[in-house]
This record gives C-alpha cells, structure tokens and sequence, in this order.
C-alpha cells in the first residue's frame, strides 16, 4: 500500500539526511511510524539517498491532556 506523507524534506547537500514526518492528532506516535513504514513512503528517499541515513519523525496532539510527542527512528 502506498500513500503520501505529510511532509518530508530532500536534502541540498549530499552530506545532509533526509527525514519524513507524519502528524497525528489523538493517536500514539508508534502507528504514525508504523504508517511511515507501511505505505512505503522511505522508497522514494532509498532511491535518491543511497546508502543514507532516512529518519522517520511522528509527532502526535492529544488533544485531551494539550500536549505532544514525538519520536524519531532511522529507518
């Protein structure tokens, strides 16, 4: 299954990582990695960042408690 994340950033510099990141509003930041991983949005980056660092960024609002998480992982 592919999809389109929320944003993602492409380095200028080659030295320079790129990262994707996926927002989520009253969920935990595990499913917004889990759907960075399972909508296959880090192909784009392999093929681009050969042998590269890509990072997965989800950052989450509960909206109940007014705060939020984030977490980071490389993929």
């Amino acid at each position: 299954m592919k999809g389109y994340a929320d944003f993602t950033f492409h380095p200028r510099r080659r030295n320079d990582t790129a990262f994707i990141v996926e927002l989520k509003k009253d969920e935990d930041v595990d499913v917004a990695i889990n759907q960075i991983k399972s909508k296959e949005y880090i192909e784009t980056f392999k093929k681009e960042n050969k042998n590269k660092k890509v990072l997965a960024v989800a950052i989450c609002y509960n909206s109940k408690e007014k705060e939020h998480k984030c977490k980071i992982e490389e993929i």
